[in-house]
């Protein structure tokens, strides 16, 4: 696989918080409100299981 492939995967990857169908499939998929989602990648970032174990440490 070429470099710009991986990275393509990696990027899909991420939590992204535009468009807004993305960003409420992931507060869906976290359970949690956008409000916390962006305070979550704001403070983590965008990894996915970060951003979930820092809303788990939150409650």
């Amino acid at each position: 696989m070429s470099e710009d492939a991986n990275k393509m995967v990696a990027d899909q990857l991420l939590i992204h918080l535009e468009p807004e169908w993305e960003r409420r499939n992931w507060c869906n998929w976290l359970g949690c409100n956008e409000k916390e989602l962006e305070h979550a990648v704001t403070y983590v970032g965008h990894d996915p299981d970060n951003v979930r174990r820092f809303l788990r440490q939150a409650r």
